[in-house]
C-alpha cells in the first residue's frame, strides 16, 4: 500500500471521531485502576477493539451514504473519500468490513475470558453499527441515530469497559457516561443539522428534520450544557473527583460552538465544520475527565 493510498484510508477512518468510541471505554477502565482487579491488557485490547469497529462503521457509513444519495459532491459529506472519487464502493466496503471482523475477533476473546455480558454488549454494538446507516434497518434515516448515538457511546460502552475488568454493574458505572454521552450525541447532531438540506433531498429523515432547524440547534445547545451540567451533578454527589472541574476549562470551545451554529443564519457551509469542532470539544473534554480520574485514582 503507498504512503498516498494509507492516507485516504486514515481520512475515511475519520480520526477526528475517533475519540468518540475510545473517551468512554478509556473512561469505564481508568475508573477502577486503583482496584486489584485491573487488568491494561484488557483495557489496551478493549480500546484497540473499540476504535478498529467505529473505524469500520465510518467506512460503511460512507458506502452506504454514497449509494443513497446521502453523500453527493454538493454536499458536505463526512470523509470525501467516495464521492471525490479517490476511492471505490468496493474499496470502503471491504476495508471496512475487514476491520469490522478485526475488531470483532478482539471482542470475542475478551467475552471468551471475562463471560457472556460482554459478548451481548459487543453484539448489541455492532448490530447498532452496522446497521446504522446499512440495510435493512438504516437506523440513522430513521430519526434514530441521535439516541443510539448516546447510549452506544455511553452507558453501553462505559458499562461494558467497567464489567470488563470489575465482572459487576454498578449505577455509578452508568452516570459517569453521561457528560461524555451528550457530547458524543452533539458530533453526530450537528452532522445532521448542516445536512438537513442534503438529507430531505436524499428522502431520509434524521431528528433534524423531524423537528426542524430551529428545535434542532436548541437540542444542540442542550446537549452541550447538560454535560456541563450533569457533571458538576456528579462532582456535588461524588461521583466524580472535585479535580475533574478541570473539564470547565473547555467552557470557551463549547460556547463557540453554540454561538456559531446560532449565528449560521441556518447556512450549512456557516458550520460545515461544527461536527469537527464538536469533536475536538468532546476530545479536550473526555481528555481532561479520564487525567483528573487518573490523578485522583494515583494519589
Amino acid at each position: 500500500m503507498t504512503t498516498e493510498r494509507l492516507k485516504l484510508f486514515i481520512r475515511a477512518s475519520r480520526p477526528f471521531s475517533l475519540t468518540a468510541s475510545a473517551i468512554p471505554v478509556a473512561l469505564g477502565g481508568i475508573f477502577v485502576l486503583k482496584e486489584l482487579k485491573f487488568s491494561i491488557t484488557y483495557f489496551i485490547l478493549s480500546i484497540v477493539s473499540i476504535i478498529l469497529l467505529q473505524a469500520s462503521v465510518n467506512f460503511l457509513n460512507d458506502h452506504d451514504d454514497f449509494i443513497n444519495s446521502v453523500d453527493t459532491k454538493d454536499s458536505h459529506s463526512s470523509s470525501g473519500v467516495v464521492v471525490e472519487g479517490l476511492l471505490t464502493l468496493k474499496d470502503v466496503y471491504r476495508n471496512g468490513m475487514l476491520l469490522l471482523i478485526i475488531g470483532c475477533l478482539i471482542g470475542l476473546f475478551l467475552a471468551y475470558k471475562r463471560g457472556a455480558a460482554i459478548l451481548i454488549l459487543g453484539i448489541i454494538g455492532v448490530v447498532c453499527g452496522y446497521f446504522y446507516t446499512g440495510k435493512p434497518l438504516n437506523l440513522k434515516y430513521r430519526g434514530l441515530g441521535a439516541p443510539i448515538i448516546f447510549i452506544i457511546f455511553g452507558p453501553l460502552m462505559t458499562l461494558g469497559a467497567y464489567y470488563l475488568q470489575m465482572q459487576e454493574f454498578t449505577l455509578q458505572a452508568l452516570l459517569i457516561s453521561i457528560p461524555t454521552a451528550l457530547l458524543t450525541t452533539a458530533i453526530l447532531h450537528a452532522n445532521d443539522i448542516r445536512d438537513m438540506e442534503h438529507d430531505e433531498r436524499a428522502g431520509i429523515k434524521t431528528l433534524s428534520i423531524f423537528i426542524g432547524n430551529k428545535n434542532a440547534q436548541i437540542v444542540y445547545s442542550s446537549l452541550i450544557i447538560l454535560a456541563y451540567v450533569s457533571l458538576i451533578i456528579m462532582v456535588i454527589y461524588k461521583y466524580f473527583p472535585y479535580l475533574s472541574l478541570i473539564c470547565l476549562l473547555t467552557l470557551p470551545a463549547a460556547i463557540r460552538n453554540i454561538n456559531k451554529l446560532k449565528n449560521s443564519k441556518g447556512l450549512s457551509y456557516n458550520i460545515a465544520e461544527l461536527d469537527k469542532e464538536s469533536g475536538k470539544l468532546q476530545g479536550q473534554f473526555g481528555i481532561l475527565l479520564i487525567l483528573s480520574i487518573l490523578l485522583s485514582s494515583i494519589r
